[in-house]
Formats: structure tokens, sequence, C-alpha cells
């Protein structure tokens, strides 16, 4: 029962994941990926972001530029804050509406 618990998990992940890949644009992506870390961390707030953007932009299934651009997207409106590996989540609401809806609407 554990083994299908586990494989049950790790599918629901995957469909998850593809789901955001052919679905969301990359700042709905970025978001989702923040939210979870946020959850997997145990964080409201404040995340650690223990990989380097390259491998962080390959996770998210774009380039390292699109990444800087989503970011500093973010930035701009005010949703994160970047403190070196920290990422604080100034607006969660926000982040929850761009990752639910897939989509950049600034």
């Amino acid at each position: 029962m554990n083994i299908l618990a586990l494989l049950s998990m790790r599918l629901r992940e995957f469909t998850i994941q593809i789901e955001n890949l052919s679905l969301k644009e990359i700042p709905g992506r970025l978001a989702a990926y923040l939210l979870y870390l946020s959850e997997e961390q145990g964080e409201q707030y404040i995340i650690k972001l223990n990989i380097s953007k390259l491998q962080l932009a390959g996770i998210l299934g774009t380039g390292p530029e699109s990444l800087s651009r989503a970011l500093g997207n973010m930035k701009s409106r005010k949703l994160i804050e970047e403190e070196g590996y920290n990422i604080r989540l100034v607006n969660r609401g926000a982040l929850e509406a761009l990752a639910e809806d897939g989509k950049s609407s600034a």
C-alpha cells in the first residue's frame, strides 16, 4: 500500500508538471514553483532557492534569460524581493492568482 501511495503521489506531481509546462506561461510557472517551495520549506513569506537559476530555468522549461525577465517583472510589480538566495514573497495573493491563471497580466 505504501508503494502504491508513493507512486500515486509521484504521478500527481508529474501530471501537475506537465500541465504547468504545456498550459502556463513562464511567470505562471515561476509563481507556482515559488509557492510550491514555500509549502515544501514550511515558510509563508521567505524561501531559500537551493538551486542555481540555470537549474531553475531547466525545471521551468525555459532559458535563463526568460527566467531573469520573469523575476525582474515580478520584482517590479512588487510580488517578490530577492536577497541573494532568499526570495521574499511580498504579495502572496497575487502570486497565487498568477500561478492559478498561468498568464502574466503585466
